[in-house]
């Protein structure tokens, strides 16, 4: 098959219904809690065009939707996507095998509150399914748009898929195209990131604070380096606010991006500058502190990948918060429906805090499966498209926890919005396991 060549989507009956099915599935979410829900950055991906800090992509692709709509058309929006994502993997790799349990494991791993939250989470999702469709050798220009567009929305999702692309490539069969064609993918994330940022009229790639977020992670689990730097420099311009630094860090370390900016009367420039000059300093007692930085690493990724709270970041934001203050400015008509909200009233957080222990089981358990699916199955790992997505599973799992939790924080939320990549192949394993056991047994005929 050349490189330009590839099989139709040539979607009927079952994939619609399906998308729609999915999609009613995933906004029932934000559907029960009363309005879609919400985070203290919302506005850097729902309409911020382009936003310096957060998205500018998203921001922008999303603006139009959300001048018309609202946040519910963000919602709505954001939900059809992953609806179209998961009929993608399903029609296209599976071929419209398990639909049921797609179903049942988007309720489990509770995709609908990522697709329907105003944030970038669900699209490292929606592009993970798009580059296992290119791996598993179903290429479509679909898949590769979800790849690229998933992957220009947030600054994270580079490592990981860049990562995961080069895991997969001694498992592909055709890899000088795989290569090729994911080369393209992220040539076009980079130049829709330029391409959003010239509407603000600059030419960057970055969005000049990712220096901040590392610094935030640094001083948390390595709070010593902050003393050290002021004995070097007292002049150094966190020493002079040392001992409050320490503390925004030391608990929910990334309240320092925020409030260190808010209260060091820093512009974000000057300020990513003084945590660039940390940063360094980190570093500077090569090899030796790489052990520090190493052992950091491992602990900051195994906890991120085994303990993912579903609660995180779903906390309620009352009348007085950053949440309400941006809703009054953006979407004023917006604020009672939000502030009437559950998430609002504390009700889905209390909920979901009673499920974080089921659903860590639950990630656990799946990751066994996943695990003993792809030792016991190693040699049809290409051509078993569900041993191959539990192997695609692990890999994104490990590269999702591991950079997340060092370039920004162990937030649960960071490995929560792709638990469905491994729970899925986890049920769908199971339940073709036991059709298997159940399918009755017919005997050979015998010999006359």
């Amino acid at each position: 098959m050349s490189m330009r060549s590839y099989p139709r989507l040539n979607w009927s009956y079952p994939e619609w219904a399906g998308t729609a099915l999915l999609f009613g599935l995933l906004l029932l979410h934000p559907l029960v809690n009363g309005f879609p829900f919400l985070f203290p950055d919302f506005w850097g991906y729902s309409g911020a065009c382009p936003d310096e800090m957060r998205s500018p992509v998203l921001g922008c692709a999303m603006r139009p939707f959300t001048w018309i709509g609202g946040n519910w058309a963000y919602a709505a929006v954001q939900c059809a996507a992953t609806a179209f994502a998961m009929v993608l993997l399903g029609s296209r790799v599976l071929e419209r095998r398990h639909a049921g349990v797609l179903c049942a494991a988007l309720l489990a791993s509770g995709l609908g509150l990522f697709s329907g939250w105003v944030m970038a989470d669900v699209w490292t999702l929606i592009g993970l399914i798009g580059l296992f469709v290119i791996a598993s050798g179903h290429f479509h220009p679909a898949a590769a748009g979800l790849f690229a567009f998933a992957c220009a929305t947030h600054f994270g999702n580079f490592p990981i898929f860049g990562t995961v692309s080069l895991a997969m490539l001694p498992l592909v069969r055709e890899r000088a195209g795989y290569a090729v064609r994911l080369a393209g993918c992220f040539l076009a994330a980079i130049g829709l990131i330029v391409a959003m940022n010239l509407i603000g009229g600059q030419i960057k790639f970055g969005s000049g604070n990712g220096f901040v977020f590392v610094a935030a992670r640094v001083l948390h689990d390595m709070p010593e380096l902050l003393e050290l730097k002021c004995q070097q420099d007292p002049d150094y311009r966190f020493c002079r606010r040392k001992d409050e630094i320490l503390a925004w860090s030391a608990g929910n370390h990334q309240s320092f991006t925020w409030v260190g900016l808010y209260n060091l009367g820093l512009s974000w420039p000057e300020y990513n500058r003084v945590c660039r000059e940390l940063v360094l300093f980190s570093l500077r007692d090569l090899p030796r502190c790489l052990y520090d930085h190493a052992a950091a690493a491992v602990r900051n990724s195994g906890r991120l990948l085994l303990f993912p709270e579903l609660s995180n970041g779903f906390e309620p934001f009352g009348p007085d918060s950053f949440v309400a203050e941006d809703l009054r400015i953006a979407f004023p008509d917006d604020v009672a429906p939000y502030l009437n909200s559950r998430q609002a009233s504390g009700a889905l957080e209390r909920l979901l805090k009673k499920l974080d222990a089921p659903f860590i089981g639950l990630l656990w358990l799946s990751i066994a499966g996943c695990l003993l699916a792809a030792a016991t199955g190693w040699r049809r790992r290409r051509d078993d498209p569900l041993i191959l997505l539990a192997l695609f599973a692990l890999i994104a799992l490990a590269a999702n926890a591991f950079f997340m939790s060092n370039l920004s924080g162990v937030f649960g939320r960071y490995q929560a919005r792709i638990a469905f990549l491994v729970v899925f192949p986890a049920l769908a394993l199971i339940s073709r396991w036991a059709q298997g056991r159940l399918r009755p047994v017919v005997p050979a005929p015998q010999a006359s």
